[in-house]
């Protein structure tokens, strides 16, 4: 019987390279035997990619924009720009491309236009994955926004799963706002009030600072609410010589 743990396929192929109590591999066969003993290896695993079809694979968006290349060629040159909700699910065929500059790029499902969509990679300026596969059973992430540290405007939405932590928060604010360190970053359970705004943490109470380890589902953070933090230096001056 073929053992349960390899495809028939392979098993016939250790079985040819190695015979049983023997010790003759394949290349002390006749030529002809060998090319014989090979097509039937590789008809075996044919048959085997068309039985077992891959499984579509959900990937949920981290970040935004996303980038497409339509059609079923990934090395198709043409790319363009998609926006998706941060949070929300891409559901695709499981099959993966990594392109010649190393991005790694995933199928569209069957049910979607042909198309191939980035999920890491140099050259789109985008640092950071924009898909992340979804584990099955995994709990809801929650989808917190951000303002800049230089002016309060729109920074980013950050996509966490309730057993990431403060430290993993961080991380993502310093890849969606490149030079910011993440040692400079310090996240609060919420919002100076207008009293205090703009005083740093001088009279911030401290019970309100969330340690690195502290697990979100452990933060009284809900989707949808601000990520609140504060930059313990010189936002500005750090993205300005991080773009130099």
């Amino acid at each position: 019987d073929v053992p349960c743990r390899q495809s028939q396929s392979a098993y016939c192929s250790n079985a040819i390279r190695h015979r049983p109590g023997t010790h003759r591999n394949i290349h002390s066969y006749p030529p002809r035997i060998v090319a014989a003993m090979e097509e039937i290896v590789e008809a075996m695993e044919a048959a085997e990619s068309q039985e077992a079809p891959q499984q579509p694979v959900e990937y949920r968006v981290m970040q935004g924009p996303l980038f497409k290349k339509p059609g079923r060629d990934p090395s198709a040159q043409k790319v363009v720009k998609l926006s998706r909700k941060v949070g929300s699910k891409v559901l695709t065929s499981g099959r993966t491309w990594t392109g010649p500059s190393g991005g790694t790029w995933v199928e569209l499902a069957p049910s979607d236009k042909p198309g191939w969509m980035l999920v890491e990679g140099p050259g789109f300026n985008q640092p950071g994955p924009l898909l992340e596969p979804v584990e099955p059973g995994e709990e809801e992430p929650i989808v917190l926004f951000a303002l800049s540290p230089i002016d309060d405007s729109p920074l980013c939405h950050v996509c966490l799963k309730p057993s990431d932590t403060i430290k993993q928060a961080k991380r993502w604010l310093a890849l969606r706002l490149p030079g910011l360190k993440v040692g400079c970053i310090t996240v609060a359970k919420e919002k100076p009030s207008e009293k205090t705004h703009g005083q740093g943490l001088r009279n911030f109470p401290a019970s309100w600072i969330l340690e690195d380890e502290v697990r979100l589902r452990d933060t009284p953070f809900k989707d949808g609410d601000e990520l609140v933090f504060f930059y313990m230096g010189d936002a500005a001056g750090d993205v300005a010589e991080a773009a130099e």
